[in-house]
């Protein structure tokens, strides 16, 4: 059963350009997915629990084990650089290591560089099937197969920590889509990392049988299972394909 304590609690007040930002909401699920169209906050509020941005008022705190970890609130003047907070990010596009071996890059990946991040790249390659490419650089893969590398080096990090994903798989085919998401949900299934991640695709969010934060224009409209938040996205998507 999913713990029903929240593993984040988040209150963002933001201005940026035409945008005005205002959220609040607690997260307890392991899946979440803000969903929204362009321009709607979403990537700001992935940059802000981050501390890749610095809101004009926020309060961010992380929950593990009983425990709270505050890693901002302007209001104390608490701001916990990214590399002390129990968080790990993967953009949109690959940002990989150029003179690295795919196995280094998910190598370097691990807080050791001993035979548990051997065997911890290992797995990776398997699970995520860049087992042929385990020798290669980046330069030599496609764009989805940088792709893949760069979620599963971002899953090898996490670690149990918050994973936040910034729309990833945008610009994959939907066949590579899907595979991706799958393993990547089971790999961090086991090692119990929870999720916070960025799409606008409904049928992303209903292949993870994601908790759905419904954005628009910077506003929090519904939070809830993706059966019944994107139950009217989907009719209409639906009726347009028929």
């Amino acid at each position: 059963m999913p713990d029903p304590r929240p593993h984040l609690s988040c209150e963002i007040r933001h201005r940026l350009g035409t945008l005005n930002l205002d959220v609040a909401f607690e997260l307890s699920q392991p899946w979440t997915v803000l969903f929204g169209p362009s321009g709607s906050g979403k990537s700001t509020i992935l940059r802000a629990i981050a501390g890749l941005a610095r809101p004009h008022h926020a309060k961010i705190a992380l929950h593990h084990n009983g425990n709270a970890q505050t890693i901002s609130d302007t209001s104390a003047g608490v701001f916990l650089p990214p590399h002390k907070r129990r968080v790990r990010w993967a953009a949109q596009h690959a940002a990989l290591f150029p003179h690295m071996t795919v196995r280094e890059n998910l190598r370097y990946a691990t807080e050791t560089r001993d035979a548990d991040s051997d065997r911890a790249a290992d797995l990776a390659l398997e699970r995520f099937h860049l087992k042929k490419f385990a020798d290669s650089r980046p330069a030599t893969l496609s764009g989805g197969e940088q792709q893949r590398v760069s979620v599963a080096r971002a899953a090898i990090a996490a670690n149990g920590r918050l994973l936040l994903l910034d729309e990833p798989f945008t610009g994959l085919d939907t066949p590579l889509r899907d595979a991706l998401l799958t393993d990547l949900q089971e790999w961090l299934a086991l090692s119990k990392t929870l999720v916070l991640s960025v799409t606008h695709d409904i049928a992303e969010a209903f292949q993870l049988n994601a908790e759905v934060l419904k954005l628009h224009e910077g506003r929090i409209l519904q939070q809830g299972p993706a059966a019944e938040v994107l139950a009217e996205e989907r009719l209409r998507l639906l009726a347009q394909l028929s």
